[in-house]
């Protein structure tokens, strides 16, 4: 999830296991440990444009890297605090501890977005995603920050579960809430005549209740938004379909072994195989700016007659005042298709 929510969990967390004393202690170790596994976005090369996505919720989120993690943290921390602040009493045993438990409230977090994250690596590759939350929601985050500031203010523990409980529990509302948007789509889907082979769900930007799916049937994805009301039915809106690509055959002029085809065979990774063509590239179909709509928000750009150039990336539409709108009349109820919109 974004920063200010990692930050926020990890101090709760390492709050909660902290006595009166050692609560500003456990508040700020836990924020540096909870931010710390997204130093990963500082892998970057010029020459090579998909190192920065592949390296992002790779080594550093992994649950095995947790304890070491933890410990760069606290050694940071340590050399700052003890050698120029002169703060002699927050000992490297109290900051390994408290940077460790924020540390350790990351990448679980993150594996519940629809994102990706290695969380097993090096003994799995999979990228787990639970998609259970958005990658960004306030509810929790202004929940959560509430009662840290509450804990740190009046130096209690008690506070600052209360806050990881609520937060547990907003996350506890959003597998039960794909389980619901789950059971929709499955059955539009045998409606239609559709034998489901993949599915992918994505909470939309701060909330639960509007839902973007794609489901992979026959050669094709097709894609609806779900509005998921907590005491109806939930609601499909119609959106449309584009054919599987396979990565291996796509621009037959790029070698097995090329360059090219090789950043192919990230790039699909990186979107879980949900990849089609869109605008003369190859676009990531899980996320668009419409919770209903195919017009991606990044993809790549291949070079079929320099099949040892890297592609480029490419940003699309991002979430503007339209989407926003188009999200919170879903929200709302009062989303109206637009007469020209593709049916199935």
């Amino acid at each position: 999830m974004d920063p200010f929510t990692q930050g926020a969990l990890g101090a709760a967390f390492s709050q909660s296991f902290a006595d009166k004393k050692k609560i500003p202690v456990a508040c700020l170790a836990g924020i540096l440990g909870g931010l710390a596994p997204d130093l990963d976005i500082l892998i970057r090369s010029s020459t090579d444009p998909l190192l920065g996505i592949e390296f992002h919720r790779h080594f550093t989120h992994s649950i095995w890297f947790i304890p070491i993690g933890g410990l760069l943290v606290a050694a940071a921390m340590w050399l700052v605090f003890t050698k120029l602040f002169k703060i002699k009493e927050w000992d490297f045993k109290t900051l390994s501890i408290f940077a460790t438990l924020g540390y350790a409230t990351h990448a679980t977090l993150d594996a519940c977005t629809s994102y990706g994250t290695r969380l097993y690596w090096p003994f799995s590759n999979a990228r787990v995603a639970w998609d259970a939350v958005a990658v960004i929601d306030p509810l929790p985050t202004l929940i959560i920050t509430i009662f840290v500031v509450l804990s740190y203010r009046r130096k209690s523990k008690k506070l600052a579960r209360i806050g990881f409980a609520c937060f547990v529990g907003y996350l506890g509302l959003g597998f039960w809430q794909n389980y619901r948007v789950t059971t929709a789509i499955e059955q539009i889907a045998a409606s239609r005549g559709h034998e489901i082979e993949r599915l992918k769900l994505n909470p939309t930007l701060g909330n639960l209740i509007v839902w973007r799916t794609t489901y992979q049937s026959r050669g094709n994805y097709y894609v609806n938004a779900v509005i998921a009301q907590p005491f109806s039915s939930p609601t499909i809106i119609e959106g449309a379909s584009v054919p599987v690509i396979d990565p291996e055959t796509i621009y037959p002029t790029l070698g097995n072994d090329s360059v090219g085809r090789d950043d192919i065979r990230r790039f699909d990774y990186f979107a879980e195989g949900y990849l089609f063509q869109y605008d003369g590239t190859i676009a990531d179909l899980r996320y668009s700016a419409e919770p209903h709509k195919i017009q991606p928000i990044w993809g790549i750009r291949v070079y079929p007659e320099n099949p040892e150039y890297h592609v480029d990336y490419v940003s699309f539409t991002r979430p503007n005042g339209r989407a926003l709108n188009v999200t919170w009349s879903m929200l709302m109820g009062t989303y109206e298709p637009a007469p020209a919109e593709p049916k199935f």
